[in-house]
């Protein structure tokens, strides 16, 4: 099996991790903004410094289109799924330093409204 495969099963892997124990429908409307994510997955696994420019892409559009997404998942790194990420291998530190890492203004955890995260 293929590089790509691998890439496919951790995609969809954190797809449900992140979705899990969702019962406000937040997962499955956010569901395609998580998977753009995944272009960040090696700098969530410290597998690179820095973010490519299709991460921060992903993430700054995801900030303007739906930002009540990106703090669902920079939420779930902090809740329910975090133990799971940690088992594909995404530091929960990187995770959460992609908004300043990508230089997104007003786009951490602390920026979100506390609706969005209950």
């Amino acid at each position: 099996m293929g590089k790509g495969w691998a890439v496919k099963v951790m995609m969809m892997s954190l797809v449900v991790v992140v979705g899990a124990g969702d019962e406000s429908g937040l997962a499955k409307e956010c569901s395609k903004d998580v998977q753009s994510v995944m272009t960040c997955l090696s700098f969530a696994q410290g597998k690179m410094e820095k973010p490519s420019k299709e991460c921060c892409s992903s993430v700054s559009s995801i900030k303007e289109e739906e930002p009540k997404c990106l703090c669902y998942i920079l939420q779930q790194t902090q809740a329910s799924g975090a133990q799971n990420l940690k088992s594909l291998g995404v530091q929960q530190d990187k995770l959460l330093q992609l908004p300043s890492a990508c230089q997104l203004k007003n786009a951490s955890v602390t920026d979100c409204p506390s609706n969005f995260l209950d």
